[in-house]
């Protein structure tokens, strides 16, 4: 391997010692005092949580209906009252 120089892993100079002690006491905080970092929770995932709630404190009845129409559905029983759909949806605004 002719012309393959070896460098140190850091890329700094032999026997350099860096201070970051001092390094940190040098930076500057920042701009209108010495504030803390701070984090917030978009609307977007607060109406997702609320969402989750919602879900986690609907009753069991809703999914046993839900089971039952989808066996009724799979056997070719399930009849929907045309009727009762259209008034749904007119009630619903859609």
């Amino acid at each position: 391997m002719a012309g393959v120089r070896k460098t140190s892993g850091t890329g700094a100079a032999p026997g350099v010692v860096y201070d970051l002690a001092g390094a940190r006491q040098r930076v500057a905080p920042p701009a209108g005092g010495d504030r803390a970092d701070t984090a917030g929770i978009t609307p977007q995932a607060r109406a997702r949580a609320r969402a989750i709630e919602a879900v986690e404190e609907a009753s069991e009845v809703r999914a046993e209906r839900v089971r039952a129409l989808r066996e009724q559905i799979q056997n070719g029983t399930y009849n929907p009252d045309p009727a009762e759909i259209a008034r749904k949806l007119v009630e619903r605004g859609f």
